[in-house]
This record gives C-alpha cells, sequence and structure tokens, in this order.
C-alpha cells in the first residue's frame, strides 16, 4: 500500500517541477510566446507531465479520493516556496498565514475523513 503513496507524493513533487519550468519557459519566450514550440524543454515538461498523471492515476486506483485532493493542495505550498527561491518572488505575512491555513485546512480534510 505504501507505493501507492509514494506515487502520490511523486506526481505532488512532479506537478510542481512540471509548473516551474512551465513559469520558466513562458518568462523565458515572452516576448514571442511561439517561439516555444522550438524549445525542446516544453516537450520534455509536457512528458514530466504526463508521467505525474500516470502516477496519479495509479495511486488513484488504491487511494481514497478525499485523500488524494487535500494531498494534492500541496502543489500550492511547494509552489510559493519554489516561487520564493527560484523566481524571487515576495513572502509576506499575509502568504505565510495563507499557508499555514491551507496547511491546517488539509490536514483537518485528512484526518476528518478516518
Amino acid at each position: 500500500m505504501i507505493k501507492y503513496y509514494l506515487f502520490l507524493v511523486s506526481s505532488i513533487i512532479l506537478t510542481v517541477i512540471v509548473q516551474a519550468l512551465l513559469k520558466n519557459n513562458s518568462v523565458k519566450h515572452s516576448e514571442e510566446l511561439f517561439e516555444a514550440v522550438y524549445d525542446f524543454k516544453l516537450y520534455l515538461v509536457f512528458f514530466l507531465y504526463a508521467i505525474a498523471m500516470v502516477f496519479w492515476y495509479i495511486s488513484s486506483s488504491k487511494l481514497q479520493f478525499t485523500f488524494m485532493i487535500p494531498m494534492h493542495i500541496l502543489t500550492i505550498i511547494f509552489g510559493g516556496i519554489i516561487g520564493y527561491y527560484y523566481f524571487e518572488e515576495s513572502f509576506n505575512i499575509q502568504k505565510i498565514s495563507a499557508y499555514v491555513l491551507i496547511i491546517f485546512g488539509m490536514i483537518m480534510l485528512i484526518y476528518g475523513n478516518k
């Protein structure tokens, strides 16, 4: 059963990586978005996203959907961390408070199902 949790966590991590790579690629090609079509990295991102979706599909065969969705909210938390460190985005008390509320809400949803 642990392997399905690992597939879920892998899906979440890959999804965050894909979102960060898409952001990076869109910034790189912000002047001419159609240039991105010729960028090999874009197709690598699509491939990684396909793997993430396969992992999600595998984990959903054994895990409860009401557990999986709250866990997927971790993409917001991880995305915020990547945004701060990699994209140098601002991080203030409002964002920190929002992330804390998200985490508490996620915990309530997960443990409320048991």
